[in-house]
């Protein structure tokens, strides 16, 4: 992943967008997919709490579980949406 980013342990990364002024929460696990959770102005909000990091780490795990058939179909429904594949923009 290019730019700087912080590994928040348990499949959570800290990744900081536009110039260092915005954040990006991305939860990855088994080297499948790179999931961006949530994004944040750095003048709203210094950093994610432990409740919020713990949420997180639970999510990753839930993706770390879900197999091609399910991303597939929450493709389809729009539940995700995939904005880069094979490092095609």
């Amino acid at each position: 992943m290019l730019g700087q980013c912080d590994d928040l342990g348990g499949g959570v990364f800290k990744k900081r967008l536009s110039k260092n002024l915005a954040r990006s929460i991305i939860v990855a696990k088994g080297g499948r997919y790179w999931d961006y959770v949530y994004l944040f102005a750095k003048k709203d909000k210094a950093n994610i709490d432990k409740r919020d990091l713990a949420d997180l780490r639970d999510l990753a795990d839930v993706y770390a579980r879900k197999s091609e058939a399910e991303i597939a179909e929450e493709l389809h429904l729009e539940k995700i949406v995939e904005i880069c594949r094979d490092n095609q923009a």
